[in-house]
């Protein structure tokens, strides 16, 4: 081998390692909820489960207050970036609000989701939960006649359900929130799909404080938990999270058990939820690997 080949060998292989890859993160800008912007409907959904507590009136219309509250929050952090945003609250059966009624395979929500060691086969089984829900939904609304759906609506899923929901709501940002009534229990919320390609998000919300509401809807736009979750089961993970609670301890997705109007939302969120086009470099450990670097959009 020449020297001459050697060193354009060796320039190659300098050049490949000192190059970083650009990357696109999973939940920003993805799915049916893309970008926190413009027109977006926010669909409450509430269901009756035989390990809950039952909806009654007054559980109803409070929790339709402390959504508008999450709602008015973000309206005022919208402004304050500059972004145009409106949030419309709409709920199933709108007249007179009847909670659907649909047991979890395993009794709660947390029971059914964290049932075995792998989480797919408990996502399943929450899956077909919401899947079965949206099937009674999709019932009470009027048939697609968008030009663009080219298949029979059935009313089977989540998917078919979003499709009407966008037809008569005239906007593609449906953002799908289950509510269930366990306010004094020790239940979780959760979302679930926000990075996939192939399957719609939602979140299932099981309290009706202000901010959890506005967290898990933040989800569903591509925000992600800076908090140690139990979804976090590697170290590394772990470290990560409890930096950016030390970074930023105003970060509704790191506090929500903090007063709403007391929390904030950092240039990380901003990113993944479509605020900023850039995320700043000092933020890049938080959701990518070394020598990675996030697409600007």
């Amino acid at each position: 081998m020449t020297v001459r080949k050697l060193l354009f060998i060796t320039f190659c292989i300098v050049t490949l390692v000192s190059c970083k890859s650009y990357i696109r993160y999973g939940t920003v800008r993805n799915n049916v909820c893309k970008t926190l912007d413009k027109e977006v409907v926010l669909y409450a959904i509430f269901v009756d489960s035989d390990k809950t507590h039952p909806w009654t009136g007054y559980d109803i219309r409070s929790t339709l207050d402390s959504i508008q509250v999450s709602i008015d929050w973000m309206h005022k952090k919208a402004v304050e970036k500059g972004i145009n945003l409106t949030i419309r609250l709409n709920h199933a059966q709108r007249e007179t609000i009847i909670p659907f009624k649909e047991a979890f395979k395993y009794g709660t929500l947390s029971g059914t989701l964290f049932k075995y060691a792998d989480l797919s086969k408990g996502i399943k089984y929450v899956d077909e939960w919401a899947d079965n829900v949206a099937k009674d939904v999709a019932k009470t609304l009027p048939d697609d006649t968008a030009s663009f759906i080219l298949t029979k609506n059935k009313s089977n899923d989540r998917e078919r359900m979003i499709a009407k929901l966008r037809n008569v709501y005239e906007t593609d940002n449906i953002a799908v929130m289950y509510f269930i009534n366990n306010y004094f229990e020790n239940e979780i919320s959760v979302a679930l799909h926000t990075g996939s390609n192939d399957k719609t998000e939602y979140c299932i919300v099981s309290t009706k404080q202000p901010s959890v509401i506005a967290h898990e809807f933040l989800h569903l736009f591509g925000a992600i938990d800076l908090y140690v979750s139990p979804f976090d089961r590697k170290i590394r993970n772990r470290a990560k999270k409890k930096r950016a609670m030390k970074k930023y301890p105003k970060e509704l997705m790191a506090f929500t058990y903090k007063r709403l109007d007391s929390l904030e939302l950092s240039p990380l969120t901003h990113y993944l939820i479509g605020w900023d086009n850039k995320l700043n470099p000092s933020d890049y450990h938080f959701v990518s690997k070394r020598r990675w670097r996030l697409l600007e959009y």
